[in-house]
């Protein structure tokens, strides 16, 4: 195998590379000679490309030797060396064939296979819970069978010399075992005589060579790098898919009727309350309420929310009422549609349920609607308000009342709020998008995420008058087609400064001095709100208010006009217009595919598409396309409050537990009625035959303790926590492989012990887990995460075995040997010299 190197140059493969070697062998005479093999470069070339023979071969009459004299010069005065110059230079020259190239590019990179080896620090430190424990050893992977970020993972653990790359030299042919087998018989001319024979052998060597000495080594770094880019575009293309996920949801909507929430003033939209906590009592929760416009309009302090209601400490229940007491006021006045609690811990889902109950009792005492109570993701709110922007908008508010804002922001609208990072210190980058991220490039991850940022924004639409009255939503003008930051921000300043209101899309040519160019790009996404403009001097264009881009208005109106079926003399198009927006179901019996025919005949290209857009839009101008709302699911919610995935956390996992207590089974009063207590010969003492307790003196003192209810019962298994909060439990049996009749002998509370989970429940927040010495070394391979297809377990055997006789070595007693004269001197340990002593006289030694 042929291991990468990465520190060298990678030179092109340019043909004109040739006539630059320095070398004495490209004189006159040797390149004659070389003309002389058969084929010319280009030749070869269509053979790989055709993989046959497609021109024959020009066979000499003399062997290669004796044409070889005949080029003897005083720079080449033996036969042997004008062969040798001929045959580099004729290996440089299919080097050099760019069709020879691209063949066993195209071979290289469809057949080439990589292996993996650790390193001594690699065998260390790759252990179960590494990125690349499943791909630790591999003999002969296919690169094509490597997916997603494999090979970026490798790549990581090779730059950081836990393992070796190598990718395999003898590349797999079609109809041979080896590619280069079939290239050489692309060369070869198919006769028996012995000039031909070796012309065949000469030709041989000069192709083995063009591959394996020029070609090969520089196409293996060019794989190494397309691999490498493949891998960081995959990376690339989850972030994207990620934000892709954030921004797609639409503004949560909510089904309350009723007048008295609904306030002129703020028009439509939503209020939302958001509710930020840290897990910490002694710090204040925060309530803030948005309007619709974003506008945080009040907020509560709230610093004894995360105390428990049914606590055994009457002062902590009461402090803990008032915070009730105060948010059911705020929520009875203030009317929030919905309200957000922050996602930080488990202690979110105690909150839910706290305000769930205020709702429903002011139900039922003031026939209040039903509020929603959603738990949000709080990653981006929390990075929002430690963010300069977040401390610009908000200078006076403590942290957790912004990042309650953020919340209620989120569900208000989520591209708008993901936007408000979109500044020029780059902060959405804060975002972790995917674990790998870091490992591609900053400006390439700011590309894709300005690039769905830019899809979302023009697929929902800007307006433009809102957000010169409303600064919140000013951010997204910068992902407008056509304008971008610099000419979103100037339009944005024209606007406000010359008090413009854009009454159709015209304004922004004869106000706003908007180029040709760049007014087509940007029109058909700045939408206008022609149902709120009331009334003005100016021409509305309701088409204005629509996704239909200026330059079809024409084949809007014609669709309005052949939909409601007016004749020519009675034909007004802006009227059709208004009419068919009231009753767009007219325009079904359209045929589209008709108008596009003759659209397409008139020169105009395929606008089919175009056309049944249009159709869209005219039924519903402007609807939002994004995925509505939706509550998170149970896996969501608890990868939400643990702050895990379900790659950091599964089935098998080796985690680090602390014992937090013991688990009984009561025994039942028949089996009580039926029991009977042991006595120890040997101590005198009666033994619980329950909970095994084993220190009564007296038989009665046993039955006293049935009585009394103080037997637990029998041990049934060790309560524990995880690291990240989760509770859990190992039953007895899977407590050690040995038999366990008391857990306490086992372990202590507060111990912390290795254990593998064997059981995820996501509702309870639970797990079931293993300490069994069998199940953590799983020496079967049953708990472990499943190794790649191609996994070499016989090297890993190998090595594993070779580590172990290390061990025995090293740890072997080394004996040095020394001539000593002594009656007490004796070559042994220290512990057998313990052994050898108390069979020994007071006063006996011995010497080591």
């Amino acid at each position: 195998c042929v291991r990468f190197k990465s520190k060298r140059v990678v030179r092109s493969l340019t043909p004109n590379i040739l006539m630059r070697t320095s070398l004495s062998c490209h004189c006159s005479f040797t390149v004659g000679f070389a003309k002389r093999f058969g084929l010319t470069p280009e030749q070869f070339g269509e053979h790989l490309r055709d993989n046959y023979q497609r021109h024959d071969l020009d066979q000499e009459p003399v062997g290669p030797l004796d044409l070889a004299k005949e080029y003897i010069t005083p720079k080449f005065t033996l036969a042997d060396d004008v062969l040798k110059a001929g045959k580099f230079v004729v290996s440089t020259q299919l080097s050099r064939e760019p069709l020879v190239v691209k063949c066993v590019r195209e071979i290289l990179f469809e057949r080439a296979k990589i292996s993996v080896t650790p390193t001594k620090r690699g065998l260390k430190e790759i252990d179960e819970s590494h990125p690349i424990y499943t791909m630790k050893y591999l003999t002969d992977k296919p690169v094509r069978d490597l997916v997603a970020d494999q090979y970026l993972k490798l790549h990581i653990a090779e730059e950081d010399r836990l393992i070796v790359i190598s990718v395999c030299e003898d590349l797999k042919g079609l109809t041979s075992t080896l590619y280069m087998d079939e290239v050489k018989q692309l060369y070869y001319r198919d006769e028996f005589s012995k000039y031909v024979q070796d012309w065949n052998a000469v030709r041989a060597d000069v192709v083995e060579t063009a591959l394996k000495r020029m070609i090969l080594p520089e196409l293996y770094k060019e794989l190494k790098t397309a691999l490498l880019t493949e891998a960081k575009e995959n990376v690339l293309k989850r972030c994207a898919g990620k934000l892709y996920d954030w921004i797609k949801v639409a503004p949560v909507s909510v089904d309350i009727d009723d007048e008295e929430w609904t306030n002129p003033e703020e028009g439509g939209g939503v209020r939302v309350m958001g509710v930020a906590y840290e897990p910490d009592l002694g710090q204040a929760a925060f309530a803030g309420l948005c309007a619709p416009d974003g506008e945080c309009v009040e907020f509560l302090r709230l610093p004894n929310l995360l105390r428990r209601r049914m606590s055994n400490w009457e002062n902590e229940k009461l402090l803990k009422e008032s915070d009730l007491l105060a948010l059911r006021n705020f929520i009875n006045s203030k009317k929030p549609h919905v309200i957000a609690v922050s996602g930080e811990s488990r202690e979110a889902i105690m909150i839910q349920k706290d305000l769930e109950g205020i709702i429903k009792q002011l139900g039922e005492d003031e026939e209040f609607p039903e509020v929603k109570v959603e738990i949000v993701d709080n990653e981006f709110s929390k990075i929002y308000a430690n963010s300069l922007k977040g401390e610009s908008d908000f200078k006076e508010y403590p942290v957790l009342l912004r990042q309650a804002i953020s919340l209620a922001r989120r569900l208000q609208d989520p591209l708008m709020e993901f936007s408000q990072l979109c500044t020029s210190d780059d902060e959405i980058m804060c975002l972790r998008y995917h674990p790998l991220q870091d490992n591609v490039s900053k400006e390439e991850l700011l590309d894709v995420i300005t690039l769905e940022f830019v899809n979302r924004t023009n697929e929902v639409g800007v307006d433009l008058n809102e957000i010169v009255q409303n600064p919140y939503t000013s951010n997204l003008v910068q992902f407008i087609c056509g304008l971008g930051p610099r000419k979103g921000a100037a339009l944005v300043k024209l606007m406000k400064q010359t008090n413009l209101r854009l009454e159709n899309r015209t304004l922004l040519v004869t106000k706003c001095h908007m180029g040709p160019k760049v007014f087509i790009n940007c029109a058909g996404f700045i939408k206008i709100d022609t149902d709120s403009l009331g009334s003005t001097d100016a021409y509305v264009e309701v088409l204005d208010g629509s996704r239909v881009h200026p330059e079809t208005y024409e084949w809007a109106r014609k669709m309005a006009v052949d939909a409601l079926e007016y004749d020519d003399e009675d034909t007004n198009p802006a009227g059709a217009l208004e009419e068919i927006l009231k009753a767009p179901d007219r325009l079904k019996d359209l045929d589209l595919d008709a108008f596009a025919e003759e659209l397409e005949r008139q020169g105009f290209g395929n606008k089919s598409i175009t056309l049944y857009d249009i159709r869209a839009e005219l039924s519903c101008r402007y609807k939002d396309l994004r995925s509505p709302y939706v509550s998170v699911n149970t896996e969501q919610l608890f990868d939400m409050l643990t702050k895990e995935t379900p790659e950091s956390l599964y089935i098998g996992k080796m985690v680090m537990a602390t014992v937090t207590g013991f688990t009984h089974k009561k025994p039942t009063e028949e089996q009580l009625n039926k029991a009977n207590p042991n006595r120890n010969d040997e101590t005198g003492l009666w033994q619980c035959p329950f909970c095994l307790k084993n220190d009564f003196p007296e038989l009665s003192e046993v039955w006293n303790h049935f009585d009394a209810g103080g037997c637990p019962g029998q041990a049934t298994g060790v309560r524990i926590r995880l690291d990240n909060g989760i509770t859990g439990y190992i039953h007895i049996k899977k407590l050690s492989d040995s038999e366990v009749t008391s857990p306490e002998d086992r372990v202590q509370r507060g111990q912390t012990i290795h254990c593998r989970i064997i059981k995820i429940d996501t509702e309870r927040f639970y797990v079931e887990a293993t300490s069994r010495t069998s199940d953590l070394n799983d020496d079967n391979g049953e708990w472990r995460p499943p190794k790649d297809p191609y996994y070499d377990h016989a090297v890993e055997k190998k090595d594993k075995k070779t580590e172990e006789d290390s061990k025995k070595i090293k740890h072997r007693q080394q004996y040095v040997k020394r001539v000593i004269v002594h009656p007490a001197f004796h070559n042994i340990s220290y512990v057998e010299a313990e052994k050898w002593m108390k069979t020994m006289d007071q006063g006996e030694v011995i010497v080591r």
